[in-house]
């Protein structure tokens, strides 16, 4: 037995088991029908609302072009309850309901009338909605047909379910929702179609803004907006304490030829630890930035003028070229001159003398 069988031989099965089975003559069917057509007419009876259209909000009327034809005896089949809202809809919507019920009747209220489906039609109803202005929507979809507005489509059908509006997506929930219509109208019951008089929401929408509420406070704090937060890392020994120098005034040197420009540029206080210093003079290899190379070289230079002018002038003739970063390696900064003037001693000397200041 295959799979559609078996499913078949249970259906059946069920059918038989509960007494409920389809009309299989035509007779059953024409009173089926009957029965519909009675009930129709009895819903559709002039009866007076006890809301006026204006207190409530918008009714919202759409129909793929498939369906136009079913939503047009739709509106002529229930026009005593839909005359009693405030209709919204597309163009042919609108000018249908126009059609058949004038536009000069003041007691016919007609709301937005809203611009073709694939043109932004679906858009400016869902947005009513966002306004806080739509209180139901009844949207005969064409189930058949490829759409070129498919996204508008699920952003409406997604929103309308968000706003837990009333929605009925084809003519048979239309046809029943009617008569809630009619009976709530007729008591003046808010209660039995809350959604044209407050503004509701899915229950999804609660964990959804609690889930918002946790992923911001993650950001506050500087975490991923989903991670959880972040464990107390534990206590680290504190290192000793670091000495500020200050370079004050940072002399750039650029070397040419036979010729050495020196410009003047502040430099930002810097830490150097203890630690540092003892490992650039035991000759551990490092790395330093070219701003601080060259301050360490321009304070050099600057305290020792007046005593090491022959110094001065034999280090510009045999100044190194720049680069941009200086690896300390070897014991020293790298530096290569001809006669290699900036020896362990000098260095120890420049940096002395700015831990004394």
């Amino acid at each position: 037995m295959s799979r559609r069988q078996s499913f078949a031989v249970q259906v059946d099965a069920q059918r038989r088991a509960s007494g409920v089975r389809r009309s299989s003559t035509i007779i059953e069917r024409i009173s089926l029908a009957e029965a519909v057509g009675s009930e129709t007419d009895e819903v559709t009876m002039p009866f007076t609302s006890k809301f006026a259209p204006p207190e409530m909000r918008q009714l919202a009327l759409v129909a793929h072009n498939h369906m136009k034809p079913a939503m047009k005896q739709f509106i002529e089949t229930y026009s005593e309850i839909l005359k009693k809202f405030r209709i919204t809809g597309t163009q042919t919507t609108m000018k249908m309901c126009k059609s058949m019920w004038g536009e000069d009747d003041p007691a016919i209220h007609y709301g937005l009338t809203c611009t073709s489906g694939p043109l932004g039609g679906d858009a400016q109803i869902a947005a009513l909605m966002c306004m806080e202005d739509l209180g139901g929507m009844i949207f005969f979809i064409d189930p058949l047909s490829a759409h070129p507005h498919q996204a508008d489509i699920d952003s409406l059908q997604r929103l309308a379910n968000c706003g837990n509006i009333i929605v009925c997506c084809n003519p048979a929930s239309a046809s029943s929702m009617m008569y809630t219509l009619k009976s709530a109208l007729m008591k003046g019951s808010k209660g039995m179609i809350p959604s044209f008089f407050e503004t509701l929401e899915s229950p999804a929408v609660e964990e959804y803004k609690h889930q918002q509420a946790v992923a911001l406070a993650n950001v506050i704090k500087g975490n991923s907006p989903s991670a959880p937060p972040a464990p107390v890392a534990p206590p680290q020994a504190a290192e000793p304490p670091s000495k500020a120098v200050s370079f004050g005034t940072e002399k750039s040197v650029s070397f040419g030829e036979n010729t050495m420009e020196v410009e003047e540029k502040k430099v930002k206080t810097e830490d150097i630890s203890q630690s540092t210093i003892d490992k650039a003079l035991m000759g551990q290899s490092m790395m330093l930035s070219n701003v601080r190379l060259q301050a360490l070289l321009a304070v050099d230079s600057d305290h020792d003028s007046d005593d090491d002018d022959d110094d001065d002038e034999d280090s510009s003739a045999d100044a190194p070229k720049s680069k941009s970063n200086a690896k300390v390696s070897m014991g020293l900064f790298g530096i290569k001159t001809k006669k290699n003037r900036m020896g362990l001693k000098k260095l120890g000397k420049s940096v002395r003398k700015m831990m004394s200041k």
